[in-house]
């Protein structure tokens, strides 16, 4: 799988297999190119927000646990978790329109750009090279391969609007590469049930697929864990929100 864009759209590109000229090309790209602004796809709009719906159990063979009581298809994910629903405010062409929250995402374009690998500005497939899909990290200490991460990869094209809009980059951040970026699980509320009525246990809980707690968790955002990494480059300038 490569770089697709449709025609007329520029395409930004530097040789990852080279130290030298992966660092001075990203670099130049990442920080110093100008880009005119760009409303992300990911951006939450106004008016946009959680939908309450009714929950239930269920206790169909080996399909026990949170439901729905109108539940489709699309509520849940290939390993069959419950998501948190959305409303969208969307245009006339389908696409996401009206005022832009700044900083703040939209939990279901978010999922949509981290399954299919999209690009969360573009929503056009994220950059690629032979090292793998390029990542932008927050600056830590810890190594990045390994890293559990809820953003999705980006496109060359976007990355310094992206690095922009996200919050948790504003210190800088360190441009990766990654060969391997398995799904790993989400992030959740946890649900128990408490005799009439469900409540939320825990507001935040980061769940492994396979854990079986998943049965009582609405998903909120999807997890990738990045391996076989190769890190381009670390920005330590203060990105302006």
């Amino acid at each position: 799988m490569s770089d697709v864009r449709p025609p007329g759209r520029k395409m930004l590109t530097f040789d990852s297999h080279s130290p030298s000229s992966a660092g001075l090309a990203a670099r130049n790209h990442l920080q110093a190119v100008h880009q005119p602004a760009v409303v992300p796809f990911i951006a939450l709009r106004t008016g946009e927000e959680p939908v309450d719906q009714e929950l239930t159990l269920r206790d169909a063979p080996g399909e026990w646990g949170l439901a729905y009581a109108d539940e489709v298809p699309e509520d849940r994910d290939v390993h069959g978790v419950l998501w948190q629903r959305h409303t969208q405010s969307l245009g006339r062409s389908g696409k996401p329109a009206g005022p832009w929250l700044t900083g703040q995402v939209h939990p279901g374009r978010l999922r949509e750009t981290m399954v299919r690998l999209h690009c969360p500005v573009c929503n056009y497939p994220a950059g690629r090279s032979g090292d793998g899909w390029l990542f932008l990290e927050p600056l830590a200490a810890e190594p990045v391969d390994g890293r559990l991460t809820t953003w999705p990869a980006v496109c060359l094209e976007h990355a310094l609007t992206y690095a922009r809009y996200r919050p948790d980059l504003r210190d800088g951040y360190t441009a990766v590469r990654s060969a391997e970026p398995v799904l790993y699980g989400v992030r959740g509320r946890r649900l128990r049930f408490a005799g009439t009525a469900f409540e939320t246990a825990e507001h935040d809980v980061l769940l492994p697929y396979e854990h079986a707690r998943g049965r009582w968790i609405v998903a909120e955002r999807l997890v990738r864990k990045l391996l076989q990494t190769t890190t381009v480059i670390q920005a330590v300038e203060v990105v302006a929100g």
